[in-house]
């Protein structure tokens, strides 16, 4: 009885207040939002309102909030994954990016069933953001079924949605990001997709933004979340490392304004060599540290996932080719390589002569050089790894994980 009589008491004043103040455009912010972040007097939303309304807004959704919060039983939850538990102190998550490469392409499905212990969320490479701003469903296995599967086993699922590529002198994302019209549109297309197949938020894979679209990038992270994160779902994005802002593909990435919408921001600590460089280590544990130091600067430790390969690539004289764990095993079996290792990088590597005559050179991760990015992961206390992809890696990865880290299940 005293408990309704409060809510009663509670009641009125926020009527009282309501009555007393000038009608104001709805905004959705949490709390969190609304007292962590300063207030730039040079903004549009500073300007459009005076102190005394943002106080009494502010004062109002205390009010309400208490109201509401002891009223009523909230069961609101978009899946019975919980994507919105918070960490306990010390554990980490592990995100699995998750791909069919073809319709019958399983890999990653019997990854995620096998290793459901140790995987916290997955993240499914399932569609497209084109120039329009339409999706693109790349197809693969039945959506429904993967997160239904998956919510059984207490995973959430985060979209993952990439950048169409470059195929004119406009980069299509551009076209879309510097567009408000189109960033709406392609916001609603977002939330409709993971409404559609029961999913529990988004994961953001832009990649080669222009680094003349920081801000636009930066517009489109803040309008999917206020969209998003009241609803209960989880914003994400994927980001490029960088130790300084000079270089033109990571510069769109602004790590801290991105940290003010983004639930999860994963580091692609990955590519340190590739096809655009002689063979070299795939993730030099020196370069990774240094990468993830600066992301600290401008991002809570508690928002940061490292990015784990577990992949390699292939140099020689015809290119480079990538290759998953299973297929790097078959070359050391089939021409007796022997697997050496890079102290400096923490990295193994081996060479072969295939049976044309062309020398070979492989760089690849496994669970040795695994270890030590997750004494990374301890060392600073970030959130989590994020490992691209499930299916590709050693078997050997989840002994790792499980005896490094403390995982949140």
């Amino acid at each position: 009885m005293k408990r309704y009589k409060s809510n009663i008491v509670w009641c009125l004043v926020l009527a009282m207040l309501v009555m007393s103040m000038p009608a104001a455009p709805a905004y959705a912010f949490s709390l969190g939002d609304l007292l962590g972040q300063t207030v730039d007097s040079s903004s549009p939303d500073y300007q459009s309102s005076s102190s005394g309304s943002s106080l009494i807004n502010i004062l109002i959704g205390l009010v309400s909030g208490k109201f509401l919060g002891s009223a009523f039983d909230s069961n609101y939850n978009n899946s019975s994954a919980s994507p919105l538990k918070p960490n306990a102190a010390g554990e980490k998550e592990v995100v699995g990016f998750y791909a069919e490469w073809w319709g019958a392409d399983t890999s990653s499905f019997n990854s995620m069933v096998k290793n459901s212990d140790a995987v916290s969320t997955i993240a499914p490479f399932w569609t497209t953001l084109n120039g329009d701003a339409s999706l693109t469903d790349r197809g693969g296995n039945d959506h429904t079924a993967v997160a239904k599967k998956a919510h059984d086993n207490n995973i959430p699922v985060l979209l993952l949605v990439n950048n169409e590529k470059q195929n004119e002198v406009t980069p299509p994302i551009h076209t879309v990001l510097e567009n408000p019209n189109l960033r709406t549109k392609a916001i609603n297309n977002l939330e409709a997709y993971i409404k559609k197949y029961k999913l529990d938020g988004v994961n953001i894979d832009f990649e080669m933004v222009p680094a003349g679209d920081r801000e636009n990038l930066t517009s489109f992270m803040r309008e999917l979340s206020a969209r998003l994160r009241p609803q209960g779902y989880v914003v994400s994005i994927d980001v490029f490392p960088k130790q300084d802002e000079s270089n033109d593909v990571s510069i769109a990435y602004d790590y801290q304004e991105l940290a003010k919408y983004a639930d999860k921001i994963m580091i692609m600590t990955y590519d340190n060599h590739g096809a655009w460089s002689q063979a070299g280590a795939i993730a030099d544990i020196n370069w990774v540290e240094n990468n993830l130091k600066y992301a600290l600067r401008f991002i809570p430790k508690e928002k940061i996932y490292l990015g784990i390969a577990a992949y390699g690539y292939d140099w020689s004289s015809k290119g480079v080719e990538s290759l998953e764990y299973p297929a790097i095993m078959n070359l050391v079996q089939k021409f007796g390589s022997s697997v050496l290792w890079d102290e400096s990088s923490k990295s193994p590597h081996f060479s072969y002569t295939g049976p044309d005559g062309i020398a070979h050179n492989v760089w690849f991760e496994n669970s040795e050089s695994l270890k030590y990015k997750l004494d990374l992961v301890n060392k600073y206390d970030i959130a989590g790894i994020a490992i691209w992809k499930l299916g590709e890696e050693d078997p050997g990865y989840w002994k790792v994980i499980k005896d490094k880290l403390s995982l949140r299940r």
